[in-house]
């Protein structure tokens, strides 16, 4: 049989008792990096669903953004195309007073014929008569330098 000695004993008891607790604080120790790794995988996992949200979010929003992109890009043709009908009918309207001279001394063949016809449509157009406007008066007497001189030659 082994003979060991009462002090051995103590050792051994100590010694026992000493791997407990180191045994406990490891166990202790294995315990708290199993609940710290629980929380991180917890975090990592919440990070993870915040990342997909936003993305999501950024994904609708740059959607709607190149929507809103096209329906500007739409509005502004549009309302380029009404710019240009509204210009091209106020350069209408502004020539649209205007009539063309040949038609004022239609049937004239001689110089006192053109003669008495001009002073006639002056006296009917001379802006300072109620129905007169200056740009008619311009193309009338345009038309009837023309014509004189053309009668002339």
């Amino acid at each position: 049989m082994i003979d060991i000695d009462n002090a051995s004993l103590e050792e051994l008891k100590a010694l026992r008792d000493e791997l407990k607790e180191q045994r406990m604080a490891f166990e202790a120790d294995k315990r708290e990096f199993a609940i710290r790794m629980e929380s991180r995988e917890h975090a990592l996992s919440q990070n993870e669903a915040m990342f997909n949200m936003k993305w999501k979010l950024l994904e609708e929003e740059t959607r709607r953004l190149a929507e809103d992109q096209k329906k500007f890009q739409r509005r502004q043709q549009f309302f380029n195309r009404v710019t240009a009908y509204v210009e091209e009918g106020k350069e209408k309207q502004a020539n649209g007073n205007i009539v063309n001279g040949e038609m004022f001394f239609q049937g004239v063949a001689n110089g006192q014929a053109l003669k008495k016809r001009y002073k006639d449509l002056i006296k009917i157009y001379h802006p300072d008569s109620e129905s007169g406007d200056n740009r008619t008066v311009q193309e009338i007497n345009r038309e009837y330098d023309n014509l004189k001189r053309a009668l002339a030659e």
